[in-house]
Formats: C-alpha cells, sequence, structure tokens
C-alpha cells in the first residue's frame, strides 16, 4: 500500500494547505511520580512522526512528549493539538486514556488516534475497547508509520471533519458516525526500515537525553517464532525486517556523543536494543563492532539490555565479545517441558546448549540470563521445578522469573485456551505505574493494571505459593553474584546448586529471615484482586494512590524483599548459607574438614565483596584468609590444596573508581529507599560491582 495522495483540486486547496499547518503531538507517555517506571525513550513515536513528517511534507514539526507533567503544561500553555496521539502498552495504557478522556471532553474536535500492542486480538472485544473508550477516534493496529501517515494525509483531506469518513481504512480500527464497527486488513509492513528516518540523527529526540531515559534502537524489526505469550508471535510479525547497517553505525556514533556527556553529568550510561533475537543474524556483528568503537572513544555503553537470539549462539557469543561483555546474553526458555512447549507453540535451544551459552558467557565476562514464566498452560509445579534446576545448574548468573501476564494481543488470551487449561486469573497493580496527575484543571487517579494467571489445572494455588517463595530464594541467593564464591564451591564438588536452594525453601526458617518470608507470602497473596472492577474502585482515591507513590502498596514484592534481605539481614542470609550448605556438603558425603574450612572461607569472602555495597561506597573491609580465594575463583577445578597459603593472607575489599561512579549514579538516579536499591539491583550487572580483593600483605 502507498501513501493516500493529498486533493489539491480548487475546492480542497485551501483547506489542504490549512490543515497542513495543523498541530500533530504524539506520547508515549511514562508514570513519573515515584519514579520513572517506563524509561526508554520515544524513539517508536519518533520514528512514527519523522516519516509523517516526511511523506506529507508538513508544516509544522510533530511534536513528542514522554512525561505526563510535561505534555500537562504543553496543553495548558500551548493549546490542544488538531491531533493527539497516543501509544497504548501494558504499562501506560490508563495513564494514555486519561489524556484522551479528559482532551475529548474539553476539545471534542481534537482527533485522537491511540496505537500499541496492548489492544485485544478477537473483534468483538476489539469493538468493546473502543466502545468504552469513545475518547479514540482511531485506533491503529500494528506497525504505525505507514498506517498513522495514511490516516492523516485522509483527515486532511476531509478537512479534519472524521464525519465524513465512513469506509474501512487500513490497520485502522474504529466506530463510524453511524455507530457502526470498521476494521480493514493491515497495510503491508515496511521491508526497508531505512526508509523511516531516524528520529535520533534529525533531532528530535534530542531533549530526551536528559540522564533518566535509556537511549533504545532497534537493528530489526519481528520475529520468526510463534511464541502464544507474546505479541509478536503472530503472522503478522513473523517476517524480519531490518534497518540499514549504515543508519545504525550512525545513530550508535550519535547516541554515543550524547551519552558522553550525560554520563559526566551524572545520568546514566547504558544501551537498549529492541531487537527480538538480537545476533541471529551476521549484520548483528557489524552493530557490536560500532558498539565497540562507541566504548573505546566515548566510554559508552557500559550495559546494553537486548533479547539474544536463541538459535546462533556462536554469533552471539562473538558479538558479547565485540562488546567486551557489556551485552546480556539471554538463554530465555520460559520452560522446558516439552509439553508445555507444544501448549505455546514455542521451540528452545537444547539444554546442552543452555550449558554451553552460559560457561561461555562468563569467560567473555557477560551478564549470562534466563529467563523462566510460572503458570503456562499445562506447567505444574514439579515441572516448573524441573525448569529452574535444569537452568540453574546450567550455570546462568542470573534466573528472571516471572508470573505468566495475560496480555490483550496474545493467543493466550483468548476463551479457548482460558477455558481448555482452566486458567484462574487476579488482578494487581503494576509496580510504578501508578499517579495522581490534574490533567486540564481535573485531578485523575490512574494506575495500570496487569492480569496474571495464578492457578491452572495442573497449577494449583497453593503450589503458585510455593513457586513464587522458591522464586525469592533465587533472587536473594542465585542471581547477582552476592553468593557467586558458594555457588563455584557448590560446582566445584559436583553438587548442584538448584538443591542447595531446595533446602533453604525446605528448612524452618528463624527470627528475621522468618519473618522476612512470612511477609512476602502474605503480600503474594494480599496483593491479588479476583475482580479488577473492584481493584479500580479502589484506586480512584487519592490516598490509595498515594500510598502507592509512597511505596507502601504496589511494589514489586520479589525486588523490595531481595532489597530488604541483602541490605538488613545478611548476616542471617550468611548463617542460614552455612547451615543449608554444610548440610548439602554433608548429604552427598563430601563433609570433610579441609571442604567445611573452605566453605567457611568462601562465605567470609562473599560478605567481605557485598556488605554494605549500595549504602557505603568508602566501606572497605580488611579480613584474613588462609585460602587463596581470587585465585580458586579464576579457576575452580583447582584442588583447594593448591589453594592453601602458607601464611594467612590479608584482604582488603575494595571499590574502585569506576565502580563507584556507577553506583553513585545508579543511586542518584533511583534512590536509596527499598525501591529504589531494587531498581538498581534490577537494572545492572551487579556482579561486576562487587568488592575487589585486594591482597594487601605480599
Amino acid at each position: 500500500m502507498s501513501l493516500i495522495e493529498i486533493k489539491t483540486d480548487d475546492s480542497q486547496k485551501n483547506n489542504n494547505i490549512k490543515n497542513k499547518n495543523a498541530t500533530i503531538w504524539l506520547a508515549d507517555l511514562t508514570y513519573t511520580q515515584q519514579q520513572v517506571s517506563s524509561e526508554s525513550m520515544p524513539s517508536a513515536i519518533g520514528g512514527i512522526a519523522t516519516y509523517t513528517e516526511q511523506n506529507l511534507c508538513l508544516k509544522k514539526p510533530i511534536r513528542i512528549f514522554k512525561y505526563p507533567e510535561v505534555l500537562i503544561e504543553a496543553l495548558e500553555t500551548d493549546g490542544i493539538p488538531d491531533i493527539m496521539g497516543f501509544s497504548n502498552y501494558m504499562w501506560n495504557s490508563e495513564l494514555s486514556l486519561a489524556f484522551v478522556k479528559r482532551i475529548k471532553e474539553v476539545s471534542p474536535k481534537t482527533i485522537i488516534v491511540v496505537g500499541g500492542p496492548n489492544f485485544p486480538i478477537i473483534a468483538s472485544e476489539q469493538e468493546l475497547f473502543l466502545r468504552n473508550n469513545p475518547g479514540i477516534d482511531f485506533y491503529v493496529e500494528g506497525e504505525g508509520e505507514l498506517a498513522f501517515a495514511n490516516l492523516v494525509g485522509i483527515l486532511i483531506n476531509v478537512d479534519f471533519d472524521k464525519s465524513r469518513i465512513q469506509e474501512n481504512l487500513p490497520s485502522i480500527q474504529y466506530i463510524d458516525v453511524n455507530g457502526k464497527p470498521r476494521h480493514a486488513n493491515s497495510v503491508d509492513r515496511i521491508s526497508d526500515l531505512t526508509e523511516i528516518p531516524s528520529p535520533f540523527l534529525n533531532g528530535k529526540l534530542d531533549e530526551f537525553f536528559d540522564g533518566k531515559l535509556q537511549p533504545i534502537i532497534q537493528t530489526t524489526r519481528g520475529c520468526p517464532f510463534s511464541c502464544t505469550f507474546c505479541t509478536e508471535g503472530s503472522k503478522y510479525f513473523n517476517k524480519v525486517n531490518r534497518y540499514s547497517q549504515e543508519k545504525t553505525n550512525a545513530e550508535l556514533e550519535y547516541i554515543a556523543k550524547k551519552m558522553k556527556s550525560t554520563r559526566e553529568k551524572g545520568g546514566r550510561n547504558d544501551l537498549w536494543i529492541a531487537d527480538s533475537n538480537f545476533g541471529m543474524y551476521t549484520q548483528d556483528l557489524e552493530t557490536c563492532e560500532m558498539i565497540g568503537k562507541c566504548q573505546q572513544q566515548y566510554n559508552w555503553p557500559e550495559y546494553i539490555q537486548v533479547d539474544t537470539g536463541k538459535n546462533n549462539k556462536p554469533r552471539v557469543l562473538t558479538g558479547a565479545r565485540l562488546v567486551n561483555g557489556a551485552i546480556r546474553l539471554s538463554g530465555s526458555v520460559q520452560t522446558l517441558d516439552k509439553q508445555v512447549l507444544v501448549n505455546i507453540k514455542r521451540s528452545n535451544i537444547s539444554e546442552n546448549e543452555l550449558l554451553d551459552m552460559a560457561q561461555e558467557a562468563s569467560e567473555v565476562g557477560a551478564d549470562s540470563r534466563s529467563e523462566i514464566i510460572l503458570g503456562l498452560p499445562g506447567e505444574s509445579l514439579k515441572s516448573h521445578f524441573e525448569t529452574l534446576r535444569k537452568v540453574i545448574n546450567s550455570r546462568f548468573n542470573h534466573i528472571n522469573t516471572y508470573q505468566l501476564m495475560l496480555i490483550p494481543g496474545t493467543e493466550l488470551t483468548v476463551p479457548e485456551t482460558k477455558k481448555a487449561f482452566k486458567m484462574d486469573s487476579r488482578y494487581r497493580v503494576m509496580p510504578r505505574c501508578f499517579g495522581n496527575y490534574s490533567i486540564l484543571g481535573s485531578l485523575q487517579h490512574i494506575a495500570d493494571i496487569e492480569e496474571i494467571c495464578v492457578a491452572t489445572n495442573t497449577l494449583s494455588f497453593d503450589d503458585y505459593v510455593k513457586a513464587r517463595k522458591m522464586h525469592l530464594i533465587i533472587n536473594i541467593f542465585h542471581n547477582d553474584g552476592i553468593f557467586g564464591s558458594v555457588i563455584k564451591l557448590i560446582n566445584h564438588l559436583n553438587l548442584s546448586v538448584f538443591r542447595w536452594l531446595e533446602l533453604i525453601l525446605e528448612e524452618e526458617l528463624e527470627g528475621e529471615l522468618k519473618l522476612l518470608f512470612s511477609d512476602y507470602e502474605i503480600e503474594t497473596r494480599n496483593e491479588l484482586w479476583k475482580e479488577k472492577k473492584d481493584l479500580e474502585a479502589e484506586i480512584n482515591n487519592s490516598n490509595i494512590v498515594e500510598r502507592y507513590v509512597k511505596g507502601e502498596l504496589g511494589y514489586n514484592l520479589l525486588a523490595i524483599y531481595q532489597t530488604r534481605a541483602l541490605t538488613k539481614n545478611l548476616d542471617e542470609l550468611l548463617t542460614l548459607t552455612k547451615k543449608m550448605l554444610s548440610k548439602l556438603i554433608m548429604e552427598s558425603g563430601k563433609d570433610t574438614e579441609e571442604n567445611l574450612k573452605f566453605m567457611n572461607e568462601v562465605l567470609k569472602f562473599d560478605h567481605g565483596r557485598s556488605e554494605r555495597l549500595f549504602t557505603d561506597v568508602d566501606y572497605s573491609p580488611r579480613m584474613k584468609f588462609d585460602y587463596n580465594i581470587p585465585k580458586f575463583l579464576e579457576n575452580e577445578l583447582q584442588p583447594f590444596d593448591a589453594c592453601k597459603e602458607p601464611t594467612p593472607l590479608e584482604i582488603q575489599f575494595v571499590l574502585d573508581d569506576d565502580q563507584k561512579q556507577i553506583i553513585n549514579r545508579s543511586i542518584a538516579m533511583y534512590g536509596e529507599t527499598d525501591v529504589g536499591i531494587g531498581r538498581v539491583l534490577a537494572k545492572v550487572f551487579v556482579t561486576k560491582l562487587l568488592r575487589k580483593p585486594l591482597i594487601t600483605n605480599r
């Protein structure tokens, strides 16, 4: 499909000139009152803006918004635009809709366009969504650039009188003036993404280099896989299209220069690559080479958030080396149960490939992560734990555990699937996605709500709660390298790291840790609402939303309780670790005097590396060791006696200047509260921030 031509006959000429001077604003909003919830720069709507400007030769540039406060001020100061567009993701849907409703109340003639993946896939539900949100004039499905530009061209031709539009529009859904739902087939996707002018290179995103937002680029669009829980699992996104390498390289250099200045002012220094399977293609190595040059010249990026491809491990690892280990390697499996994989239409890499990826990621110093979802159709507690066991024992350094979110726009949410697997869902407020905003003089209490599956015909709710407890144990004891030396010891003894975590799960806890896990279980149960309407009624109260903003409600339970454990209960964690590690060693018959003594040494070493890590960067403890633990960590295969020292080593644990800078910048961005430090733990490669051992008596 090509763009619609704008009429230029005498009867329309004056109107077209006027309408080409129309004001068009696009907003990809994020909540801001607790923290910036969605931290990516608005590059997606930036591309929609540049594509529309280029193809329709508009007289006024399209304005881009990210922060609600900035949009509110612009609406009050500059007036309401002729066309207002909003993104619709699960993390900002209610925020966007609150603006939609209020703008339409004040300015009924303003054309409001919404687009994004948080939209049902069943026609009757799509129509219901539009009827329940009458402020939306047009909804864009799928890729937005061509469909939006075409819609703007049509609106120019009818002098922005939407009542004159009564035909089906490609990739556009709407209710026409007669109350009839309109829906046409999707426009063809853009095969050469270089046709979309870069919003970075033309300066459209310059204002968003504020130190708070993360630059996000995309080198490919689409995914060849068909996972039913993912919005890109549909046939529409099955083909992978690409930007030119020249454009990608130019964007990277442009961003690098901007981020250098941002970092020097105390801002962030990372990158998000939004590809679904980065590293699967030969061109991705060229991108990695360019990133390596940016690291050398501009010291950016320190860390790269990306989902790496699962079907070309050697290429992914080569890419990791090219970017000096800054990339996050994904070995995401979601499940390893064969029948569950059939149920969700997913294929996985083999368990041997998982093991190889994790080991080779360690060799290049990369952050290796795997994702596992609880509650998939056909999954049981036993099969979920079996997946956890295999992935953890494959030696990934971070396991991201998720509950199954039932996202509009995914095949998993259709009634037939829910009924077939007896999927029982609950509702909760999404972490950080809430706020009280005064929009054009009207105070709005807003929060975005997610629907999650908490039970199926193979997973009871009590099993769900037990699995969530195991997830917290994994976050505390396995992830981020806090107990990295302990894990190396377990692997050295050819024991199971997962079995150690299981022993912690089975242990009758005492004292502060008993209270911590008890509170966590209570909150795991209490954060869930049976009826969405009851939660919505609760939110429609400024005092309740204020409690969310203050961090009293609605936080990420895993992140908060991990933070509390590591910052307030580290000594108790070490005691529990020692007890369960001793039990693991004893039940395997390996409880020799040397093994137990070495165990005490690695526990002390991990304590020195991590104590007060995010609360006192100048803290630098000194400890004495009978074994050279740093030597052991370099090569865990060597026997313990090879690390035995004739006289005790004195080790001082220190942070270098780069580590201090990263920690200080992260704390400045997210804060020193439990919520803030929880965000730091989720956003940085913590293992690289652990204090370095400095031998002081050699």
